[in-house]
C-alpha cells in the first residue's frame, strides 16, 4: 500500500527532523506545508490518496487556522485520514480532550525517539490497511475493467459506478457510508452462511 504523509507545520527547520528523514527513506511520499491553509487544500483535493497527517498544534498568529481547526476540518472531510498531533508542547488534558473529540489518531512528541514515533506511525498505517472502508476501496480499485459500469442504484433512482462509489466513500457522504454499511452487512451475512454450511 502506498501512503502519503502530509506534514503541516509552520517551522521551516522541522524539515530536517530525523522523523521526516526516516519517513522519506521508508515511504518516499512526504509532503510538507508551512501554512495550515495549504495543507488543508492539499488534503481536500487529494482524498483519493491513502494519507496520514502529521499536524503541529500551534501556528503563527497570522495564520487563520490552528491545530484544533485543521483537525476538525480534516475530520469533516473524511474519517478515513489518521491525523497524528506532532508537537513539542505539553497540552492540558482539557485541550487534548478537544483533539480526541475531533478524532485525533494519536500524539507524537517532537522530542520522541524514532522508535517511539514509529510505533504510532505504524498503527496509523495498520488502520489504513485494515479499516473496512479502505478494504472496500482497495477492492474497487482492483476492478479496473468494471469501474465505470453502474452497480449501485439508490431509492431515488440515481445510479453509481464503482468510480462514483469510490469518491463517495472517500468523501464520507451518506451514499458512501450507506454503500459501505450494506456491503459490510452482506459480507458478514455471506460469511455466516458459509460457516453454517461448513458446520452442517
Amino acid at each position: 500500500m502506498e501512503v502519503t504523509f502530509v506534514v503541516i507545520d509552520d517551522t521551516e527547520s522541522i524539515k530536517d527532523h530525523p522523523l521526516l528523514y526516516t519517513l522519506e527513506d521508508k515511504y518516499e511520499n512526504v509532503k510538507f506545508f508551512l501554512k495550515p491553509e495549504d495543507g488543508l487544500g492539499f488534503v481536500s483535493t487529494h482524498l483519493e490518496l491513502n494519507m496520514i497527517v502529521l499536524l503541529d498544534i500551534q501556528f503563527s498568529a497570522t495564520d487563520k487556522e490552528n491545530g484544533h481547526s485543521v483537525l476538525k476540518k480534516i475530520s469533516e472531510m473524511s474519517e478515513l485520514i489518521p491525523v497524528i498531533l506532532w508537537s513539542g508542547i505539553n497540552e492540558t488534558e482539557e485541550t487534548f480532550s478537544d483533539f480526541i473529540n475531533n478524532n485525533a489518531f494519536g500524539f507524537i512528541s517532537k522530542d520522541a525517539t524514532i522508535q517511539e514515533s514509529m510505533v504510532t506511525i505504524e498503527k496509523a498505517i495498520n488502520f489504513l490497511k485494515t479499516n473496512l472502508d479502505n478494504i472496500i476501496e482497495d477492492w474497487i480499485i482492483s476492478k479496473e475493467e468494471d469501474k465505470n459500469k453502474p452497480i449501485y442504484l439508490t431509492s431515488d433512482g440515481n445510479s453509481y459506478s464503482l468510480n462514483d462509489i469510490l469518491k463517495e466513500i472517500r468523501l464520507q457522504t451518506e451514499i458512501g457510508k450507506d454503500f459501505s454499511k450494506k456491503l459490510n452487512s452482506l459480507t458478514i451475512d455471506l460469511l455466516l452462511r458459509g460457516k453454517e454450511n461448513l458446520n452442517g
